[in-house]
């Protein structure tokens, strides 16, 4: 017996125009010079600036990291705080996977019951203009030690994390929007709620029907 096996769905993904796409994977002297020219023109400096080259290397290493987690697509932006103090970094991590769900409401009822089982954070179901989707808000402490003499400071990792099940029955994306910015996590929020609007699936082609 031969057993076919569905074709993950794709989508689109609509970005404001501070993002910028890591390339997954270990980057080239030209990909990370490449990179580095995105991130200047985001900023309006000069290609070359030692700003920008410095922040493609750390942008293009968190990339790797995060896709070895099994992302299939990584970008981050780099925003002002509201008052104008401060820089806020964001990053978008988008993950697929194969899924078996009956309808769209199965799956929102399945992944409710997994998040609350797990209490890793505040969990919603929310209405996007793709369809139902379920949010996970959740917040992570740790502790980095720096200089000599050696000083420890607390970072919190926050995270909005978008659930998405296709009319399929096949697909399901995650969408994680993070932030280290505790004191502007609500606007970032805010930023997250709107990039989970710029998600569309694509319809299948008559191929794949």
């Amino acid at each position: 017996m031969v057993t076919s096996v569905p074709q993950l769905r794709e989508f689109n993904l609509v970005l404001p125009d501070q993002f910028v796409q890591i390339p997954r994977g270990e980057l080239t002297e030209q990909g990370l010079r490449a990179l580095a020219g995105e991130i200047a023109g985001v900023f309006q400096v000069p290609e070359l600036d030692t700003g920008a080259v410095a922040a493609a290397i750390t942008l293009a290493s968190v990339g790797a990291g995060v896709a070895a987690g099994g992302a299939s697509h990584v970008s981050a932006g780099v925003f002002k705080s509201t008052d104008g103090q401060r820089p806020i970094l964001v990053l978008l991590s988008a993950y697929v996977m194969p899924s078996d769900h009956a309808s769209v409401q199965a799956a929102i009822s399945g992944l409710l019951e997994i998040h609350e089982s797990q209490q890793s954070g505040l969990v919603r179901t929310v209405h996007l203009d793709s369809g139902p989707a379920v949010t996970v808000e959740s917040r992570e402490d740790s502790e980095i030690k720096i200089g000599e003499p050696e000083e420890t400071y607390g970072i919190s990792q926050h995270a909005l994390t978008a659930w998405l099940p296709d009319e399929d029955g096949t697909t399901l994306v995650a969408l994680s929007v993070m932030s280290t910015n505790t004191e502007d996590w609500a606007d970032v929020k805010d930023l997250a709620e709107g990039i989970f609007d710029g998600f569309f699936w694509q319809p299948r082609g008559s191929a794949d029907d």
